[in-house]
């Protein structure tokens, strides 16, 4: 299952979530969207354990903006509010469906990495003072 992004305190709720994130930034006039959005729906059915999201870059360009969103179809990966992976452009199924795969098998990695990256931020201001 898809969830429609229409306005940004439903984005601040999905993306706030511990699950797994995978944000579809896509436009109705973009072919490659068209083409790749039942490639994202059909993947979505298979991982319930992931949040699947789509978000209408020309309805909500505020989060397109936020994200660095410059190309289209692009699919981030959040996890506790964190960016940690993105896949862009077209996918096949079982190519996109890989994609996915690996990322949940390393969403642990990628957050013990960023959690480091935090704790070496601050421990680097303490140390400075």
């Amino acid at each position: 299952m898809t969830i429609d992004i229409k306005q940004n305190f439903e984005w601040d709720s999905q993306l706030s979530s511990k699950n797994l994130v995978a944000a579809n930034f896509w436009a109705p006039w973009c072919p490659y969207c068209s083409i790749f959005m039942p490639v994202f729906e059909a993947v979505a059915l298979e991982y319930s354990q992931i949040r699947f999201v789509k978000v209408n870059v020309d309805e909500l360009p505020d989060i397109a903006s936020r994200y660095g969103i410059k190309g289209i179809p692009v699919v981030k990966f959040f996890c506790e509010g964190k960016e940690i992976a993105e896949v862009g452009g077209y996918y096949t199924k079982e190519s996109f469906k890989n994609e996915v795969e690996k990322i949940f098998k390393d969403t642990p990695y990628y957050l013990a990495s960023l959690h480091s990256v935090q704790i070496s931020s601050r421990t680097a201001n303490i140390i400075s003072e």
